[in-house]
């Protein structure tokens, strides 16, 4: 389904000739990575259609944004809005604001994830070390045990690396498994090579495991609380993903499942096979 009405998915846009675009001066993304003669779609956040481009810069500081000529909005009125507003959208599940992200911010469409992302990737998986860890604690409560894995002594250090190299294994199994069902709805293998997009959309829809910190702040103690959380990255990252494959929030839903159940299945495969080794 494809309800933006453009002709594929952002997903899957090639690098087009650079005899339609527009000038660098009216691309926010004019210091990309890209190939000066070649250069990805951008397009309208309200209505998904593309557009040559986001603004043209008269002078320092001064900018007239593009108005879409299908919708007649202004095509990406966040070039103009700073992170928090971005980041309130995103709260309010906005899929405007994850077009600006992931469509129309060139940095974030390249063959690997943009540093800065990178460097969020690798602060959730901590945040989410510090969630397994605070499962495991209670779960072991509720059995009676006071060990932390498995009912054995371990030291703190043994423990911490092995949650660690498990919320790494967790991510990459969630990244393949959101892979795998973009490919079977999309049905074309290329999307392989997308993975770096799919890796940023998935990142950047993570933002609340950032509000792990308030289990710090309070000392949360109801276990509900984390699952709370992992509610509220299911439902941005179906948001990012219909964006990004430009298709219904149900068939985005869908992949997101396919995906948290293949991260779980692959979760306790790990735990399994570790309980046997310790």
């Amino acid at each position: 389904m494809n309800y933006l009405g453009a002709p594929e998915s952002p997903l899957m846009t090639e690098s087009q000739p650079a005899s339609g675009r527009a000038s660098p001066q009216s691309l926010d993304t004019s210091r990309s990575t890209l190939q000066p003669d070649r250069q990805l779609k951008q397009v309208c956040i309200e209505c998904g259609h593309a557009v040559s481009s986001l603004f043209t810069e008269y002078g320092v500081g001064h900018i007239r944004l593009t108005q879409c000529t299908f919708c007649k909005s202004f095509a990406d009125k966040y070039v103009e809005h700073d992170v928090v507003i971005q980041f309130i959208d995103m709260l309010l599940h906005k899929p405007q604001v994850y077009r600006h992200l992931l469509i129309n911010k060139l940095e974030f469409r390249q063959q690997f994830v943009e540093r800065n992302v990178s460097k969020l990737g690798i602060l959730l998986v901590l945040f989410n070390v510090y969630i397994d860890w605070f499962r495991l604690e209670e779960g072991g409560r509720l059995r009676g045990q006071r060990e932390l894995l498995f009912g054995k002594q371990h030291s703190f250090g043994t423990q911490y690396l092995f949650i660690l190299l498990v919320s790494a294994v967790d991510a990459v199994a969630l990244l393949a498994g959101n892979l795998l069902a973009s490919i079977v709805l999309q049905r074309n293998i290329r999307l392989v090579k997308r993975w770096a997009m799919v890796s940023t959309a998935l990142i950047v829809s993570s933002f609340g495991k950032v509000l792990v910190i308030l289990l710090v702040i309070w000392d949360y103690h109801e276990i509900y609380y984390p699952w709370l959380l992992d509610f509220l990255q299911f439902t941005s990252q179906t948001t990012a993903i219909s964006v990004l494959l430009d298709t219904s929030v149900l068939w985005a839903g869908l992949v997101v499942i396919f995906s948290v159940a293949f991260k779980q299945l692959v979760h306790y495969a790990v735990i399994y096979t570790s309980s046997l080794l310790f």
